[in-house]
């Protein structure tokens, strides 16, 4: 099974700038993310990043 960070980095290099902007893809503590912002907590490997990883993996994005 392919890593869920590894999956979402690939994910990622695809989706348009635009999209990376302005769309919503994860609420963690009341507080949304969007693909950049998540990008950025991930590569980190913040312990937000890891619970973004984890909220994509249940919503089955990644």
């Amino acid at each position: 099974m392919e890593d869920k960070k590894a999956k979402f980095m690939r994910i990622f290099a695809n989706i348009p700038d635009k999209v990376r902007n302005e769309d919503i893809i994860a609420v963690i503590d009341n507080k949304p993310y969007t693909w950049n912002a998540a990008m950025i907590e991930i590569k980190n490997n913040s312990e937000l990043g890891k619970k973004i990883i984890k909220k994509l993996g249940e919503m089955e994005i990644i």
